[in-house]
This record gives C-alpha cells, sequence and structure tokens, in this order.
C-alpha cells in the first residue's frame, strides 16, 4: 500500500494512576483498536465499503518514546503523531477524521455530538442548508451533517466510542482524555474529564425485524396457563415453545370452562412466527391469533379396522 496522505493528532490520558508513566494495556490496547474501528467505519459510510484507512502508531515521540512495552512520558501517557493511511483522497482522510472529531474540523463532530446530548432525548430536528441538521434538545441546538448523524446509529461506531472513551475513564486513577493537534500540542483539540464518561457509552441496538409469516398449524398444549397474560406452552412435535394467544373467544370460553382441556390436546391454530435480531442474539416470538379446532387427546377406535385373523 502506497502511503497517499495522512492526518496525525494525539491522544492523551491523563491522571495519577499514569504517574509511573505506564498505561495497562487491557486499557490502551481496546482504546487504539477503536480508533482503527473508528476511522474504518466512518470511511465506509463516506466512501463505500471498498475504501480502507488503517491506523499506525509512530514509535518515536517529542517527549519520550513508544515502543512494544507501551512506555510513555511523565505523567500522560500519549499515543503521539497518529498516521492515517489509505487508498483515497487526503480529503476523504481529513473528512473521516474531522467527523469523528480527531482533527481540527469546522463542523459538528461526532464526539462533540454525544459530548452536547449528554444522553439526553432530542426533542426535534430541522434540515438547514447543505445537508445540515439542527438537533434540538429543550433549548438548545446542535448543527451536525445529516450524514454523520445517522452514523451515531451505527453500533460498531458507539461501541468504538465507547472503547476508547468511556472504558478507560471509568478506571481508578484516569482522569482525562484529550486529542491534541500534531501541529500545536499545546493547545487540546478536545479534553473530555471522567465525569463525562458516561455520555460515550453504547446504547443497545434496537431489536430488528428480520421474518414474520403466518401459517396454519396443529400444535400440542403441552402446558395450559389459566392466569390472565399468561403464555401457554406447545409442541410442534419437533420443538417446544411458549406462545401468546390472542384469540379472544377462545380465550372467553376457557374462562367459563367451556373449553376443557386434557394433557395432549391438540389446537388447530393460525400461528404468526416473528424473527427478531437482538444484541443478544436471533429471538422468536409465537403469537396464535386465532384457534380454529381443539381435538381431544384420546383417539377414537376404528370398529370396522381388522384386528387379526378370523377364528
Amino acid at each position: 500500500m502506497n502511503k497517499v496522505s495522512n492526518a496525525h493528532f494525539q491522544i492523551v490520558y491523563d491522571g495519577p494512576a499514569l504517574d509511573l508513566h505506564e498505561m495497562d494495556v487491557n486499557d490502551l490496547a481496546p482504546a487504539l483498536l477503536a480508533i482503527g474501528g473508528l476511522m474504518e467505519a466512518v470511511g465506509n459510510v463516506l466512501q463505500g465499503d471498498k475504501f480502507k484507512i488503517t491506523v499506525s502508531v509512530k514509535g518515536s515521540f517529542k517527549t519520550g518514546c513508544f515502543g512494544v512495552d507501551m512506555v510513555a512520558h511523565a505523567k500522560n501517557i500519549i499515543v503521539d503523531a497518529m498516521d492515517v493511511f489509505n487508498h483515497g483522497s487526503t480529503s476523504a482522510v481529513l473528512n473521516a477524521a474531522g467527523i469523528i472529531g480527531l482533527v481540527n474540523w469546522g463542523g459538528g463532530t461526532l464526539i462533540g455530538f454525544l459530548r452536547w446530548a449528554k444522553n439526553r432525548k432530542v426533542s426535534k430536528t430541522e434540515i438547514m442548508d447543505d445537508g445540515i441538521v439542527r438537533v434540538f434538545i429543550d433549548n438548545e441546538h446542535y448543527d451536525i451533517e445529516q450524514q454523520a448523524l445517522e452514523m451515531l446509529k451505527n453500533f460498531k461506531i458507539r461501541k468504538a466510542f465507547e472503547a476508547l472513551i468511556h472504558a478507560p475513564l471509568t478506571r481508578e486513577g484516569i482522569d482525562s482524555f484529550s486529542i491534541l493537534s500534531a501541529e500545536n500540542p499545546t493547545q487540546p483539540i478536545l479534553h473530555i474529564d471522567s465525569s463525562e464518561a458516561l455520555y460515550f457509552i453504547a446504547p443497545a441496538p434496537a431489536d430488528e425485524e428480520i421474518n414474520d409469516h403466518t401459517t396454519i398449524v396443529s400444535l400440542q398444549v403441552v402446558n395450559a396457563s389459566f392466569a390472565e397474560g399468561n403464555k401457554w406452552r406447545f409442541s410442534d412435535g419437533s420443538n417446544t415453545f411458549f406462545a401468546d394467544i390472542l384469540d379472544e373467544g377462545f380465550i372467553s370460553r376457557v374462562q367459563s370452562s367451556e373449553e376443557v382441556f386434557a394433557k395432549n390436546d391438540i389446537l388447530k391454530v393460525k400461528l404468526r412466527i416473528s424473527q427478531w435480531l437482538t444484541s443478544r442474539g436471533m429471538r422468536t416470538d409465537y403469537i396464535i391469533q386465532e384457534v380454529i379446532e381443539h381435538r381431544l387427546a384420546h383417539r377414537q377406535i376404528d370398529l370396522f379396522e381388522h384386528q387379526g385373523d378370523e377364528p
């Protein structure tokens, strides 16, 4: 890969826990990986999946050194002059770094928005000129590019901010996180105290429905629940599962004892099956919309069935 362009910046963690000029690799490594993940994710949104940005750490520092042991200078742990290499143009790299908030940027940034929002609920939004969205919370507002605002819905991006800012600042003795410009390291682009760390916790993603269909099936009653709101347990012959019953007429007959159940009774039903993608993995919901038929468990004997050899 050829070096086409780069954006230089420093990230700085500070606090009494760093007086020995060392930072636990379990804290620093996820933070560095988070920067790489942020640049890659934002670059992909801006330029497409084929656009790649990689982040590397230079091994020399103005005030110390950086090596495998991750030793830095004085009270601060500094990851200095991080070079961002890519296959695209200078503006693409700087746009990605700027939107995140890693370099000086003329507009709203992802870090800036999260810090301003403080986990508060958005009141309303207004579309301004040139793709800018004005976001209102109470009587305050923040202007940010619409594309950048959409990025804040990306769970991967939000988890990266959590690893970069929230996780280190919750460690005892780490008080602040700063971003410095390589050109002017004495003036922080951004300085965040540990009291603000909670603003960068990634919220759980909303459940996403990925499949929904309704079918007619026969189910065997495994466990009938007669308490209001409780789910019944059924078997389809292969699997058992709990299901809500929304057929009010059937529920009314059950409550008035018009429907009498025995073990292994069978219900022919209209069953809605919904599958969801959640933060914990796949989930399937079962809802019985209508009970079509109730068959008793005992089976009838066919009097005309041949029962053996004739005498």
